[in-house]
């Protein structure tokens, strides 16, 4: 025969067994909340949009441009680009050649400068760099790089990230984390393997 269950003795602590005190519980939960919440953000907020005429076959060589004079980022993004195979005219001596022919401002550049730029460097495609927002209170940035087509001006692709340090983390660490999660999704031209 079998015993029957009683709900009764289903709240009797065993002997031997510690009671646990309720007051430690909550304590408990609430570290554990906090913890948890403190580690939901850890990753970048990120997101990359292909055009639906984008080919990275059509696009080998890129022109990267840091539009912020303040925040530098664009060698990341070079970087990247290099990694996933595209021929890359990004630094100094880019945006020190932009400057001298006048091309090179803060704000986006306009279809003809566009085109300009793109003869001048002689690339396909044309990579702005720009610092969406930045907290200095939190060290939190928001950027965004967007492709461009220098002779029609068409967006090719645009990614944006977004994220808070870490306590100890270096700005410029920061950037690089991010860039490298926004573009992580950028296709690879073709005949070119991850490395």
């Amino acid at each position: 025969m079998h015993a029957r269950f009683s709900p009764a003795s289903s709240w009797v602590i065993p002997r031997g067994v510690k009671k646990v005190k309720f007051r430690s519980i909550p304590l408990f939960l609430s570290l554990l909340f906090l913890l948890s919440f403190g580690c939901l953000d850890t990753r970048v907020k990120k997101d990359l949009t292909l055009s639906r005429d984008f080919s990275p076959r059509a696009y080998p060589t890129l022109g990267v441009i840091n539009l912020d004079p303040r925040i530098q980022f664009s060698q990341y993004v070079g970087a990247e680009l290099l990694k996933k195979g595209y021929k890359v005219k990004e630094g100094e001596t880019v945006g020190q050649l932009l400057k001298k022919e006048g091309l090179l401002k803060e704000e986006a550049p306009d279809t003809r400068t566009l085109a300009k730029i793109g003869d001048l460097l002689q690339v396909q495609g044309i990579v702005l760099c720009s610092v969406l927002e930045f907290s200095r209170f939190r060290d939190a940035y928001r950027l965004g790089i967007k492709c461009l087509d220098p002779n029609t001006g068409d967006t090719l692709w645009y990614a944006e990230g977004s994220k808070e340090s870490r306590k100890g983390q270096k700005s410029n660490e920061l950037l690089k984390e991010i860039v490298v999660a926004c573009l992580n999704r950028l296709p690879l031209l073709p005949g070119q393997k991850i490395s």
